[in-house]
């Protein structure tokens, strides 16, 4: 090759000795190739490629830096920035299709352009040029996914808090429309044991009218925090709304149930809560429970509940009321 030409080349020898894809590249190897590039400025905002582009070629950012913005047909995205000595454009390259993302200059910036059979060829001609390619991609895989993940994790993170009460920490209707007919399902194929309670704070409505609302709202946290202290770690407490909580006991029996029934009444009973303006107030509650029967339903078991419940209130409040699979009520 004639190295008088070199004044001609897109790039000086130490521009290309500052890039990173050419890390440990003979300049000398590839100077031919480069006389069929060329190189561009483009300004903040600027765009470099989109998913329309039909032009194919590899952008190799000399000074400043570009975003990469990649958008999926769910209505996601997220952003990449790509630095001096990086590219973008390669993957066009390789399998032809066209670009996945929209490339747009973060400040402004000047990009060495390499036409698509130009880049081919250097690759060809330069083992080393290959290793850097393969070692750029490989980053780049590695770097999404990061992202993917830590992009799956807050989306579960999400999902979960949706399915918390956020004023009592118990679980929501939400969370149980799925686990409920999960434990269900089981309980029905397997034949096992299993109780739901349905539960509510006495007199609710005119401890809220006395003392107000955030008195409310303290008595509210105070009774599912003894609820879950007097329930074992397999039971499936869930803030049913209002005043109202349920819970399905998994290998439960009516006879187990009763005893933790009691111990949930009589741990409210015995609980003094300290209100805001330092006084304190005492509440009760009454609970309801059914064990499951064959084809019972999330529905159904809840409802048979519910209805030991309201026989319980009607009954006196502060007690307990199972309803058996006769339908009939027996209070304790």
């Amino acid at each position: 090759m004639n190295f008088d030409r070199l004044e001609t080349l897109p790039i000086s020898r130490n521009e290309f000795s500052q890039l990173e894809l050419f890390k440990n590249v003979q300049f000398e190897k590839l100077a031919g190739f480069l006389l069929r590039c060329s190189v561009k400025s483009f300004e903040k905002g600027e765009k470099l490629l989109d998913p329309e582009s039909t032009k194919r070629a590899v952008y190799i950012i000399i000074e400043g830096s570009i975003e990469v913005l990649m958008k999926s047909e769910s209505g996601g995205s997220f952003t990449q920035t790509i630095t001096r000595g990086h590219c973008v454009g390669e993957m066009s390259i390789f399998d032809s299709y066209p670009p996945s993302a929209t490339i747009t200059a973060k400040e402004t910036c000047r990009v060495l352009v390499i036409p698509a059979d130009t880049t081919l060829a250097m690759l060809r001609a330069s083992h080393e040029l290959c290793l850097n390619f393969l070692q750029m991609l490989s980053h780049r895989l590695r770097t999404d996914n990061r992202i993917v993940c830590d992009e799956q994790y807050h989306i579960r993170c999400i999902e979960e808090n949706a399915k918390i009460d956020p004023m009592t920490g118990l679980h929501n209707r939400r969370w149980l429309e799925e686990m409920y007919t999960r434990e269900m399902n089981r309980s029905n194929r397997g034949n096992f044991k299993l109780t739901a309670f349905m539960i509510d704070i006495d007199h609710f409505k005119q401890v809220n009218d006395t003392y107000g609302h955030l008195a409310g709202d303290r008595i509210l946290i105070a009774v599912a925090q003894s609820l879950v202290r007097s329930l074992r770690p397999s039971d499936m407490p869930v803030r049913f709304g209002g005043e109202e909580f349920s819970v399905f006991l998994p290998g439960t029996t009516e006879e187990n149930a009763k005893v933790i029934a009691e111990r949930i009444r009589r741990n409210v009973e015995n609980m003094s809560i300290t209100l805001h303006d330092e006084s304190i107030i005492q509440v009760t509650v009454s609970i309801g429970f059914a064990e499951r029967i064959e084809n019972d339903t999330v529905a159904s078991l809840i409802d048979r509940a519910d209805k030991a419940l309201y026989h319980a209130k009607e009954n006196g409040r502060n007690r307990i009321c199972r309803l058996n699979s006769n339908d009939e009520f027996s209070l304790m």
